[in-house]
């Protein structure tokens, strides 16, 4: 971590932005940590906190309280309670990951993600993968939890990451959604997914690629109007269950992201999605292999 830089605007420098002004002056430092400093004012000009636009003038002071350095972004080696090991062996495991937590760290030096679980099991394989998420093959979603499956070898990393730009790892989820569902169905609206915190449906746009469809299967009634289903995804886009499902006027319980009336209270409620399954080739034997991280009670159909 760099901390308490005081850089003077040079006049070559004067007209650029702050953002570009920084990582010209800290080009080994990753993008994504300029980023974090200027969103959390850990960045000033003259004394004043600063967008990553604002424009600078020869002679001003850009002042950095801290600078996360690449290795500041690889996740803390730690214990993460409620997650466990559905399959492991010399190549490949498949981690069950608990709710409310990350799968990668969204900040500098964060512990209490299942990319720091992993890497404390095996810490291997920050050297084949020296990034945030290691050699996880999945990331979901900060509120839901269930199956992710990780490399543990080089060999390993390689082979199944090209089974994912493949669509060939399988994912499939339980859910609790609103209203009744009475048969299965696919969910082929086209998502825009570039750009702020959540995903646009294009309702009136079928996606083309069917391993970006989301395939819904009824489970059985959950009472008071909610439905138990299983959803399937191959090559999935960001949130594209929750999307799909809203969209086709289905939100997953406690989803307050893209439910049409999001739920009241102070967020206590879960978002009630689970990663159940996952399939796969073995990266050494080449034979299917599916593991099953088991749900909560809660998700018991009665």
């Amino acid at each position: 971590m760099l901390i308490l830089q005081s850089l003077a605007v040079l006049p070559k420098e004067s007209g650029f932005r702050l953002d570009r002004f920084l990582r010209d002056r800290f080009p080994d430092v990753p993008s994504r940590s300029v980023r974090f400093a200027i969103e959390g004012g850990a960045v000033r000009v003259g004394g004043a906190a600063s967008s990553k636009g604002r424009i600078l003038r020869e002679g001003e002071v850009v002042t950095v309280a801290s600078l996360a350095e690449g290795k500041d972004w690889l996740p803390v080696p730690s214990d993460l309670p409620g997650a466990s090991v559905a399959y492991e062996d010399s190549h490949v495991a498949v981690l069950c990951k608990p709710h409310d937590v990350h799968t990668e760290p969204q900040r500098p030096l964060e512990a209490g993600t299942l990319a720091g679980y992993l890497r404390k099991r095996h810490p291997e394989v920050a050297e084949i993968s020296p990034v945030p998420g290691l050699t996880l093959l999945t990331r979901l979603d900060f509120a839901t939890s269930g199956a992710v499956p990780a490399a543990l070898t080089a060999q390993a990393w390689t082979f199944l990451r090209h089974e994912r730009e493949m669509g060939a790892i399988g994912k499939r989820y339980l859910c609790l959604v609103e209203g009744d569902v009475p048969e299965p169905t696919p969910i082929d609206y086209a998502i825009d997914s570039g750009g702020g915190q959540s995903v646009r449906v294009r309702k009136d746009s079928a996606d083309p690629d069917p391993c970006r469809w989301t395939w819904i299967e009824p489970v059985g009634s959950a009472g008071a109007g909610r439905t138990l289903v299983r959803a399937t995804i191959s090559r999935g886009k960001r949130h594209q269950i929750r999307a799909h499902l809203a969209a086709a006027g289905h939100p997953i319980v406690g989803d307050r992201r893209y439910a049409a009336v999001p739920p009241e209270g102070p967020g206590k409620a879960r978002l009630m999605l689970h990663a159940e399954e996952v399939t796969f080739r073995h990266p050494v034997s080449g034979e299917p292999l599916r593991v099953v991280c088991p749900p909560g009670p809660e998700f018991t159909a009665p």
